[in-house]
């Protein structure tokens, strides 16, 4: 008589128990039964998700289709000034590189409702690399009476404005959102860039004054008597944080993610380290607004637009 342990029906080799699949469905060794069955389940798997294009190269391909879709920038008149609702770019002066969104790296935090931010060399206008300017309305009257108003639909040099991600960037994702805007924060436990540990700057679906920035020229010294001065498509401007009084910035560090290798975008205000322009005002009497010292490069960007046309 065979002892229980030999009459125990044995289905796998000693190559499958040990973790390693060594023969296919075609082998009629182990358990190639079960092996044959399953490579049709997976085949049946692979054809259904082919069918309804959710393949992970399917999914990809879409992503791509979708942020890098071509976007003509669009001007509301045909002049050379930049007005509220134009398509533009914004172009960081040092790199070359323009801000763009990713819808698609999130930030886990369901509260947060946002996505990241970064520079992208890919200078062609797409989905994830336009935005529109919204000017930015006080919620109360009395914050509204403080500020200057304009009668026309011209962005001025100290207006303060909202930054709003191109719609079509988020078409077909499922993040639904009505309206994204480019969203910064202080420094804190919660909210840093993440490679420079920096001010972090996201596309949020939240609006709130988080995403105000101000419009100034690079110049302290000529913020003063520029404010209100229409602001030129591709003339040099700084973007300065309501919230948090910290330009926008493009750094110098550099990360890889499925568009290639991006830089990040942060908010800093970066100047230089000596006083000797300080100082100096401070001497001769110069004014407080005067005595500021200038951003360095990387806080400097071109609102970039349509060409005009010049009949």
């Amino acid at each position: 008589h065979l002892s229980s342990r030999q009459s125990a029906m044995n289905y796998f080799t000693r190559q499958e128990m040990e973790g390693s699949v060594r023969y296919s469905g075609k082998c009629r060794i182990g358990n190639w039964n079960e092996n044959d069955t399953l490579d049709e389940v997976r085949l049946k798997d692979y054809i259904a998700k082919k069918e309804a294009g959710t393949l992970k190269m399917d999914k990809f391909n879409k992503r791509m289709a979708t942020a890098l879709q071509p976007v003509d920038l669009t001007k509301a008149a045909s002049d050379e000034y930049v007005h509220f609702g134009d398509v533009v770019q914004l172009e960081n002066v040092t790199s070359g590189a323009v801000v763009a969104v990713d819808v698609e790296s999130r930030d886990p935090r369901p509260a947060e409702n946002s996505c990241a931010v970064s520079a992208s060399f890919h200078v062609d206008a797409c989905a994830r690399n336009t935005f529109t300017l919204e000017p930015y309305v006080p919620r109360t009257a009395k914050a509204a009476a403080m500020m200057p108003v304009y009668d026309d639909d011209v962005l001025h040099y100290g207006q303060k404005v909202k930054l709003v991600v191109n719609p079509a960037a988020t078409d077909g994702s499922n993040w639904n959102v009505d309206k994204c805007f480019v969203r910064s924060f202080a420094v804190s436990q919660t909210h840093f860039a993440k490679y420079s540990r920096r001010g972090e700057v996201v596309a949020s679906g939240n609006d709130s004054y988080e995403c105000v920035f101000e419009i100034l020229t690079p110049d302290p010294a000529k913020r003063l008597v520029s404010e209100g001065v229409p602001v030129m498509a591709g003339a040099p401007v700084v973007l300065l944080h309501c919230q948090s009084n910290q330009c926008l910035c493009v750094g110098t560090h550099g990360f890889a993610n499925d568009f290639g290798t991006e830089l990040e975008v942060c908010g800093h205000t970066a100047t230089s380290v000596g006083n000797s322009y300080k100082m100096e005002g401070l001497a001769t009497g110069v004014p407080g607004s005067l005595k500021e010292r200038a951003p360095q490069d990387c806080n400097v960007f071109a609102i970039v637009g349509k060409p005009t046309v010049v009949a």
